[in-house]
């Protein structure tokens, strides 16, 4: 017959948090219901969606000199080349690499990045 496991009297049970613990938890659950809210501007989503690895910051400062710079561009044309994208009209040389990005993107999404872009707003 086995001993009967010692308990270390300084252990938390595994259905104990610390504080620390708890307030990661709690920070954690504000930044899930924050982020529809922020969510809600271009520029915000810009940077989740990682259109600013290739294009820069700002949409200006593209990383390779054949990537477009973005600011300043129309919207309708913006989104009309997203949508192309999406669904394989656009061809060329950046398709590859922009179909698979676009689908990440939903049309509201894209609505307000290229507002953003446009207007600064």
């Amino acid at each position: 017959m086995n001993p009967p496991l010692m308990r270390d009297p300084h252990m938390r049970s595994p259905n104990t948090l610390s504080g620390a613990a708890t307030a990661c938890l709690a920070l954690f659950a504000l930044l899930l219901m924050a982020t529809p809210a922020a969510a809600q501007d271009g520029k915000t989503l810009y940077a989740q969606k990682t259109c600013n690895t290739c294009h820069g910051p700002n949409g200006d400062q593209p990383l390779a000199p054949n990537y477009p710079k973005l600011k300043g561009q129309n919207a309708d044309y913006m989104i009309a080349q997203l949508k192309a994208f999406k669904s394989g009209e656009r061809k060329g040389a950046l398709a590859p690499i922009m179909a698979p990005m676009s689908m990440t993107v939903s049309d509201q999404e894209s609505e307000k990045i290229a507002k953003w872009l446009a207007t600064g707003k």
